[in-house]
């Protein structure tokens, strides 16, 4: 096993960072996701994924899920227990828990019993033997399942027999490894355990999907109370903690109690001002995701009046200071944010992820580009249809100063970068094994956007050149083109940073 983390002399990967994902390490890529192998042992699938285990920032600074992470873990675990993950699970972890059946195997007494995976198009999805067992690969029941809620509900003990002592229980509810921790910040992913982003009544536990299966469990402390949720079909949202199900699930357990009041903390104005700025996320999952996490992570923070009101695509969020470093959302009970200053840098921590703040040049900077590839088109459009006026007019003497000639080359480089991201997002967001089987090998469409990906930059190369160059076009149109090229180049060299540039989707 082998991986790559340049700050390993002063920030080692720990076992803490393999369990609360603080690994730095992108998450799987397709081709392991893909992989699908009956009789491997979990040394193996992490041989197979380790080439991806590179930390893109010193471990233990901040948390983005990752599913090599648990399985990693485990195999420290078979070398110290000499003994596999699967059979220890079984006997030191669920049959004393009281889950009889439930297995990290699929042995044929539980195959004959297992539920029938169906895709959103009513397709079967087969049962897929994935490669990282310990990051999902649990067979069991709702009912069963339901033993892991009281068992946490019952702080360690359950049916009468003490499994973990309370300690371990609020450990595993605690995240310790991430920048802010030593502020006061450990409401965010403990060991394999998540706190829910949800309004009221605060709630912890998973969620998980395969193929079409879905199933989430969660519980509170507060109403004693908890649920599993299970399907076999839908969309890969169709019970998760995010999900309508689960919502009105927490609604119904919760009914009647109040959230915990407001704190009343008087936070001094110039901290609540040196938090003040444009944040943006630095943590996306991996490279395949990134353009995506990167466009729709942009926030706006700003201080007054005691708080901090952030502004995003989700709308528009109070939060209220708990001490000076800690900030909890105004319907929510727990602090679910965190700032802390490094290396002259202001990072936002969450739970799952951590945003850095930009200065204010920066993000006009990015907003000049988007409005010019938002706008450029319709501009390029508009120019070509008043020069066909002019030209079925047969008005030729004047048809070169619409700039007919510099109008495709940037249309033809929107239309490869648009096929680019939209034909990886259509897969990325959708759902089961076959969605994520198309584009996580070399098939005919994933070559496609592999070509497409290698076509945007260069007419957008050649509008710019030409624009200068076509010294007879109209000053307005040529300014404006030779803008929309700038801003498609810039893209593309972005894209280019990213691997987006001869994307193999395949390997991402």
């Amino acid at each position: 096993m082998k991986f790559l983390n340049p700050w390993e002399k002063t920030d080692p990967v720990r076992l803490v960072n393999l369990l609360e994902h603080s690994t730095g390490w992108p998450d799987i890529s397709l081709r392991v996701l893909n992989i699908d192998r009956k009789d491997w042992s979990v040394l193996r699938g992490v041989q197979e994924t380790s080439p991806e285990f590179v930390s893109r920032w010193a471990p233990g600074h901040f948390t983005v899920y990752n599913n090599a992470g648990p399985a990693v873990a485990a195999a420290i675990l078979e070398k110290a227990a000499q003994q596999h993950y699967e059979d220890y699970m079984k006997a030191r972890v669920l049959r004393p828990m009281g889950m009889a059946s439930a297995d990290f195997d699929l042995p044929p007494a539980l195959a004959a019993r297992i539920a029938t995976s169906y895709a959103p198009d009513g397709s079967i999805a087969p049962y897929q033997y994935i490669i990282l067992k310990p990051a999902g690969s649990l067979n069991t029941d709702a009912r069963q399942l339901a033993q892991l809620i009281r068992l946490m509900l019952g702080r360690g003990t359950v049916d009468g027999h003490r499994v973990l002592s309370p300690g371990s229980v609020a450990r595993l509810e605690r995240g310790e490894s991430n920048l802010a921790a030593p502020y006061g910040f450990t409401q965010a992913y403990g060991l394999g355990n998540a706190p829910f982003p949800e309004k009221g009544v605060s709630f912890r536990g998973h969620n998980g999907q395969i193929d079409a299966f879905t199933a989430v469990e969660g519980y509170s402390v507060r109403c004693n109370c908890g649920y599993v949720v299970m399907a076999n079909g839908g969309s890969e949202s169709a019970a998760d903690f995010g999900s309508p199900t689960a919502t009105l699930i927490e609604a119904y357990l919760t009914r009647g109690m109040k959230p915990e009041p407001p704190p009343t903390v008087a936070a001094p104005e110039a901290t609540l001002a040196k938090y003040d700025g444009y944040y943006r996320v630095i943590t996306p999952p991996n490279d395949l995701v990134r353009p995506f996490s990167d466009v729709l992570s942009f926030t706006r923070m700003r201080a007054g009046h005691g708080k901090l009101t952030m502004t995003g695509l989700g709308g528009t969020n109070d939060y209220l200071p708990v001490t000076d470093h800690l900030f909890r959302r105004a319907d929510r009970e727990e602090p679910g944010a965190a700032f802390v200053e490094k290396d002259g840098e202001i990072y936002r921590i969450n739970a799952l992820n951590a945003a850095v703040r930009v200065p204010g040049w920066q993000m006009a900077l990015y907003a000049l580009i988007a409005a010019l590839v938002v706008t450029g088109p319709v501009v390029a459009l508009l120019l070509g249809i008043a020069w066909l006026a002019l030209l079925f007019g047969k008005r030729h003497e004047t048809r070169h100063r619409l700039g007919y000639r510099i109008l495709l080359l940037p249309l033809l480089s929107f239309a490869a970068l648009v096929a680019t991201f939209g034909m990886a997002l259509a897969q990325i967001a959708g759902s089961g094994t076959s969605a994520i089987a198309t584009i996580a090998s070399p098939t005919p469409y994933a070559i496609a956007i592999f070509v497409f990906s290698l076509a945007f930059p260069i007419p957008a190369l050649a509008g710019l050149w030409t624009s200068w160059r076509a010294r007879d076009v109209a000053p307005i149109a040529r300014g404006y083109i030779a803008a929309f090229s700038a801003a498609l180049i810039a893209v593309s060299v972005y894209a280019l940073l990213i691997g987006w540039v001869g994307m193999r989707i395949w390997t991402m």
